[in-house]
Parts: structure tokens; sequence; C-alpha cells
């Protein structure tokens, strides 16, 4: 079964050499769940620049994927401790992604709760910086 939600995403980038960068989204999105696995979707805007793409959060015990589709294609996959390469595909062209996940922290079922997610990232195998994710989720009244 799927429930509207009222998501707030906030995202910390912090890049080598530059000032940390917070953004803030409250937006629509879904929640279902299907079996032991829970799926958290919403569409990006204009805001984030990737208007046109819906991501989803597949979350399970010990792992989370993130999938965008549409004009941003990307997969990625947070394990704690472990690094996830793949392709960060822009519509005109693609980077590689590694990812090293430092924390997830989910107290989220089928009613809501929060995600968090830290991670390292290296862009092309240049290492570039940190980013924290907290997503929280609550029914739609």
């Amino acid at each position: 079964m799927e429930c509207e939600m009222l998501l707030t995403i906030e995202g910390t980038q912090r890049f080598h050499g530059e000032e940390p960068e917070t953004t803030k989204l409250v937006t629509d999105g879904t929640l279902r769940k299907e079996g032991g696995v829970l799926f958290l979707s919403y569409a990006e805007s204009e805001l984030t620049g990737m208007r046109g793409t819906l991501t989803t959060f597949r979350i399970e015990k010990n792992c989370v994927t993130l999938t965008r589709t549409g004009t941003v294609e990307s997969v990625m996959t947070f394990a704690v401790g472990k690094e996830d390469r793949s392709l960060y595909d822009v519509g005109f062209g693609a980077l590689m992604i590694t990812v090293r996940t430092e924390r997830i922290d989910c107290q989220m079922d089928e009613n809501g709760g929060y995600l968090e997610v830290a991670y390292a990232i290296s862009i092309e195998d240049s290492t570039a910086g940190m980013i924290d994710y907290r997503i929280e989720a609550r029914k739609k009244q």
C-alpha cells in the first residue's frame, strides 16, 4: 500500500576547500512497503537542478539504494563501511562516482520517520568531500 507523505529533505555538502553548503527542500512524496523493504519516492524540482527526475530510496535493514530516473540517471548503494561505484548520467555526459558510506541511521516504517545517510564521495577517482542527507517523512493530513 502506498501512502502520500510530506518530505523534509536536508542535505549538507562539504567539498574540499569550500564552505559547507546546506540545502533544504520540503516536497510531496510517496512511501510504500513491499515485504520488508520500504520505497520512498519524490519528484525532483528546479530547486534541486534535476527537474524531470524521480528519486527513489530503497530502504532495507543494512542497505539503502538511491535510484534516480529521468533527466538524471543514477544508482548508488549505501552500506556502512563499503564502497559503491556507479555512473552518474546528467544527459549530456556521465561521471564515475564512488561513495563510501560512513553512517546510516533509519527510524522509518510505513507510517513515516526519518532516514540519515552520511558518505564520502569521489568523482572520477578524485576525492571530492562528504555529503550528509536527512529525510523526514510524515503522512499528509
